[in-house]
């Protein structure tokens, strides 16, 4: 085993620790185009330590975090739910009936659900509803 090798391991896995206590979860198995897009951007060897470069890759229904390594020799993927990601506004945000992530259109009046058909409305428009 080189020296160095299990100062090294340490340092990754505080690195890992110290994302994961942000609400990111590691994720070991990443989706290609999020490998790739991280590559191609140059984030493993963008910079080193534990203020390593980070990019931030929006999927469907899940926001990916590829962090470089501490010593800049490989990549870290991890993963968080848009719900847990964004807040819910009037633009986009979780729906609560089937909890995907949902996007206001512009052929949407209001943030519509396409899943399930939730909207999120205003208040006033509630009442008016109840009324």
């Amino acid at each position: 085993m080189p020296n160095g090798h299990g100062q090294r391991q340490k340092d990754e896995e505080q690195l890992i620790e110290a994302v994961e206590e942000d609400g990111w979860v590691h994720f070991p198995d990443p989706p290609d185009w999020v490998v790739d897009g991280a590559e191609s951007d140059g984030v493993p060897s963008a910079s080193i330590g534990f203020e390593a470069a980070q990019n931030k890759y929006h999927g469907d229904n899940y926001v990916y975090l590829a962090v470089s390594s501490v010593h800049g020799n490989h990549l870290h993927v991890f993963s968080q739910k848009k719900s847990e990601y964004f807040e819910t506004t009037p633009e986009e945000g979780t729906c609560p009936n089937c909890q995907e992530y949902v996007k206001r259109y512009e052929v949407d009046d209001y943030l519509t659900c396409h899943r399930c058909g939730w909207q999120y409305k205003p208040l006033k428009e509630r009442l008016n509803n109840l009324l």
